[in-house]
């Protein structure tokens, strides 16, 4: 039977139970009926309505883009790459005047994990001998951060000569968005037309989830300039970090591949799947 959906995943990442996505089939998807494949992989991919690019890679390889060419329409087929330099507006240089507090963090994204665990799942062990020593050095001879944890500095002129040496790091302004005493920090969840927000609250300017005190419950007020920044980036579905500084959106990471934390979904996270759902009938023509 032809599937209206073929979800297009990396041969050694597939669909995870965890990802926003993986809830969305199980738990909306399948339920109502709709008819959806996960292709695992490079070999000729089922016939379908829509494509859905799924790869949790920064920049998605030419090889599954063409996967997803094949398709009368693809979601995420038009925003392959989402590297920081790609997304970030306030990146700054070793030479820039700004002499605020600044973050250094990977150019990939999510830490350049997913990119990692590809090269030691083909690797031998000497390979993986050689990376587990790399990541034990100090960061300033390898040029990589420790513990996937990002740097935080007051001044740019404090951030150390071996990071701009760095080709994989990047310094960016580190802007923070007031909530009284707290730090706020928005996730913007979106698929076709539909939206939802999640607004945390942390007692840190780097708001994280050990440090979150409040999760406010989803809405849909999201600012314009970050819907014409996702047209400019060409995302169907995703997820986009951003605080608001003197009334304006400042967007810091963006994922096509958002997942649940270790723990699972949390209920927001939930309700923030149910919200996103019905948003596939957009690219459906219904």
């Amino acid at each position: 039977m032809r599937a209206s959906i073929a979800i297009l995943t990396h041969q050694q990442q597939g669909l995870s139970p965890k990802s926003h996505l993986g809830y969305i089939l199980r738990e909306s998807w399948a339920p109502e009926g709709r008819r959806v494949v996960v292709h695992q992989g490079l070999k000729r991919p089922p016939p379908a309505d829509l494509g859905f690019l799924h790869v949790d890679l920064t920049t998605v390889p030419e090889s599954y883009r063409q996967l997803g060419a094949a398709y009368p329409r693809c979601v995420n087929g038009a925003a392959p790459a989402i590297a920081k330099r790609r997304i970030s507006r306030h990146l700054l240089g070793a030479e820039d005047a700004y002499d605020g507090p600044v973050l250094v963090k990977t150019d990939l994204n999510h830490a350049g994990v997913p990119e990692r665990r590809l090269a030691l799942a083909s690797a031998g062990r000497w390979r993986r001998l050689v990376e587990r020593l790399r990541r034990a050095l100090p960061p300033a001879w390898t040029g990589c951060l420790r513990d996937d944890r990002y740097l935080l500095f007051e001044r740019r002129s404090q951030v150390p000569d071996w990071v701009w040496r760095a080709p994989g790091l990047v310094v960016e302004r580190f802007l923070v968005e007031r909530r009284g005493e707290l730090y706020a920090m928005h996730m913007w969840f979106f698929l076709g037309d539909r939206d939802a927000v999640g607004t945390s609250l942390a007692s840190a300017p780097l708001v994280k989830g050990e440090n979150t005190v409040q999760r406010l419950p989803p809405h849909e007020d999201v600012p314009e300039s970050l819907r014409q920044r996702r047209r400019e980036l060409g995302f169907d579905y995703g997820k986009f970090d951003y605080v608001i500084v003197e009334g304006e959106a400042v967007l810091f990471d963006a994922s096509r591949t958002p997942h649940a934390s270790r723990n699972g979904l949390s209920e927001r996270g939930r309700e923030i799947c149910r919200r996103l759902a019905p948003g596939i009938d957009r690219f459906l023509g219904r």
